[in-house]
């Protein structure tokens, strides 16, 4: 049973995944599961295919985005996993969003774009 808060309302559960428990899938050092995997994929294959750059480069980019270097290679920025945020828009937006950039306006008719430089 949910605990109650201080109000007498019931507040809702809370998980809790420790950094200790998550790993690495596949390619990308933020996907936390199989799930975030294949979303991560879907993006790097959109921006080859929209963009005409190498697959390679498109991993490369959508790593830049959500990891960092580390001392043993990348490592994550973020862990996206289960029910994260990122599923609120699809592959198409992410993939332009990381090729241009979070301020490019690349949605904007007129917007001027030029995209980030490889990593």
């Amino acid at each position: 049973m949910p605990a109650r808060g201080t109000s007498g309302l019931i507040s809702p559960q809370e998980y809790l995944v420790h950094e200790s428990v998550l790993r690495s899938h596949g390619n990308f050092p933020c996907a936390g599961d199989t799930e975030v995997l294949t979303f991560c994929e879907e993006i790097a294959d959109a921006m080859a295919r929209r963009y005409d750059i190498s697959h390679s480069e498109a991993v490369a980019r959508v790593n830049r985005q959500w990891s960092q270097a580390g001392p043993a290679g990348r490592v994550p920025r973020v862990w996206i996993i289960g029910l994260d945020i990122v599923y609120h828009e699809d592959a198409d937006y992410w993939a332009a969003s990381i090729y241009y950039g979070p301020d490019s306006r690349w949605w904007h008719p007129g917007a001027d774009l030029q995209p980030l430089p490889p990593p």
